[in-house]
This record gives structure tokens, C-alpha cells and sequence, in this order.
């Protein structure tokens, strides 16, 4: 029973990522993604330095992973918001008799989003529009095959955390002590893939340095 729900979890996740990419081979790559602490989104808990497939496809692409505060979903508010227009605007008034239409074209749902709920797609993060014509758009070019491991190379994943009174720096597993000086206050947690290193960052700036060995071969 175990094993069939792993493998359930493991066909979900390979289908999201096939239903993302296809929807960005039209649209810009964002530079973050912005994620809860669920466990399909990180990987594994009996080997969380290995990451699973969700970071290690967004590292490739140069996406930065960033998760949020363990407790704190309103940090998510904009985009729950908008799933919960979703809900009401496309999945309530419909009948969905069969799977085989999950399967059409993400090209659907996009034109659907920009029609119906006229909002630019890809802008609905406090609807405020990147500027465009300063960075050169990246794409995304179907270039890996998802059935297969993609490599740890590089790159560098992010949590956001608060440090209470024990001084200790939660991820998911695992925990390091961190200074006094941390106590009571908010800190960015940066896992660089390459250096094997964790920065705990504060205000931008370096606060402390952890050994962080990582399997970057497979």
C-alpha cells in the first residue's frame, strides 16, 4: 500500500511538471518559484538533500525554489485568491465526466484565464507587470526527460524562517543552531548546490555558514 501511494505521488508529480512546462514553452520562466512545505514539492524526507523532481527541474532551468514559513500559508494569499477564482469561475459551473479532459492543452485553461477572468496570465502576483524590455525572455525548451533523474549541478534553494527562543534553524528533517543574535527574528536560509554550503542570510548579508554535503552526481 505504501509503495503504490509513492508511486501515485511520484506519476502526479511528473505529470504537473510535464503540464507546467508545456504552458511555459509560451510564456516567460519566472526567476523564483514560491512554494508551501509539502512533502511532493521538496522531494523525500528519508533523503531530503537529494531533492526531488520539482527542484531539481526548476535548478536546471534557473529557477530559484523558495519555500515559505512552515504555518504561515497566507504567504501563498495571492495565488490561493486566485485558485479560489479559478474554482468558482471554471471548475464549479462545469461537468468533467472524464480524466481524458484534464489531458487537452494547457493553452485552453490559459485562454480561459485571460478571457473570462481578464487578467494577463503569469501577472496575477499583485498584478504588477515585470519589466519586460529589461531582461531578455527565457523559454522553456522541453530539454529534459522526466523519467530519468535530472542531475544536481547548481544553483541554490531557499527557506524562509523564523527563529524562536530555542535558536535553531528548522528545515525539513533536520536543524542547526544559529547565533543569539537571530533570536526572535525572520531569516533566509540559502542551500547552495555547488559550494555544498548553507548561508543563513538576514537583511541580505551573511550571518552564519553551515557544511552542507550534497549527492550532486545523480
Amino acid at each position: 500500500m505504501e509503495q503504490q501511494v509513492i508511486d501515485a505521488r511520484k506519476r502526479l508529480e511528473r505529470q504537473g511538471i510535464a503540464q507546467t512546462g508545456a504552458i511555459a514553452i509560451s510564456y516567460e520562466l519566472p526567476n523564483a518559484l514560491q512554494m508551501d512545505n509539502e512533502l511532493a514539492f521538496r522531494g523525500s524526507n528519508r533523503y531530503p538533500r537529494s531533492f526531488g523532481t520539482v527542484i531539481r527541474l526548476a535548478l536546471a532551468l534557473g529557477i530559484a525554489p523558495v519555500f515559505i514559513p512552515v504555518g504561515e500559508p497566507w504567504r501563498n494569499g495571492i495565488i490561493e485568491r486566485f485558485n479560489h477564482t479559478w474554482d468558482r469561475r471554471f471548475f464549479d459551473p462545469r461537468w468533467l465526466p472524464t480524466l481524458s479532459i484534464w489531458a487537452r492543452p494547457p493553452g485552453t485553461s490559459v485562454a480561459f484565464i485571460t478571457a473570462i477572468i481578464a487578467i494577463a496570465p503569469w501577472d496575477i502576483k499583485l498584478r504588477i507587470k515585470s519589466p519586460r524590455g529589461c531582461y531578455p525572455p527565457m523559454f522553456y525548451e522541453d530539454r529534459f526527460n522526466l523519467e530519468e533523474r535530472i542531475p544536481l549541478k547548481e544553483g541554490s534553494v531557499y527557506f524562509v524562517r523564523f527563529i524562536r527562543s530555542d535558536c535553531k534553524l528548522h528545515l525539513p528533517i533536520e536543524s542547526f543552531r544559529v547565533d543569539q543574535i537571530l533570536k526572535y527574528s525572520f531569516v533566509v536560509a540559502e542551500i547552495s548546490v555547488e559550494n555544498h554550503c548553507l548561508f543563513v542570510r538576514q537583511n541580505n548579508q551573511i550571518i552564519q555558514t553551515f557544511e552542507y554535503l550534497m549527492p550532486v552526481d545523480w
